[in-house]
């Protein structure tokens, strides 16, 4: 995709199912990839989420290219890929399906513990001041 069609892509298509009771519980967190740089969807994000953007931009910052700190890198989207295309979709309604039934798979007990894990990341990032660290749990 180009820049234009990421955009785009953000701007119309990344929000327009959810309630707006449930946004004013969302927070944006994003690591600076250049999609989100563009003034344009900062614009949106900053109109969408005002004080709730963890990230470039943000009201609270976050390091960039940091997929070890951020549950979403280090569990979601590797726990859901795996659940959605266990063999593939055979319609785009299939696919949209296994992702719902896939997120809705994610029990408190499976939160509980990405939660400590990031605890233990974070610990791991502070003695290495930041630095590179590896993970090899």
């Amino acid at each position: 995709m180009n820049r234009t069609t990421n955009r785009l892509v953000y701007v119309n298509c990344s929000l327009k199912d959810l309630p707006l009771s449930d946004l004013l519980n969302v927070w944006f967190q994003h690591d600076g990839t250049p999609q989100h740089k563009v003034s344009s969807v900062q614009q949106y994000i900053r109109d969408t989420f005002q004080q709730q953007v963890i990230g470039y931009g943000g009201c609270v910052e976050w390091p960039p290219r940091s997929p070890d700190l951020n549950p979403l890198d280090f569990f979601l989207w590797g726990y859901i890929k795996q659940r959605v295309y266990a063999t593939p979709p055979p319609t785009l309604q299939e696919l949209r399906n296994r992702i719902t039934d896939a997120c809705v798979s994610v029990s408190p007990a499976m939160l509980y513990n990405v939660q400590r894990e990031v605890q233990s990341r974070v610990q791991m990032c502070i003695v290495a001041e930041g630095h590179h660290f590896e993970h090899d749990r």
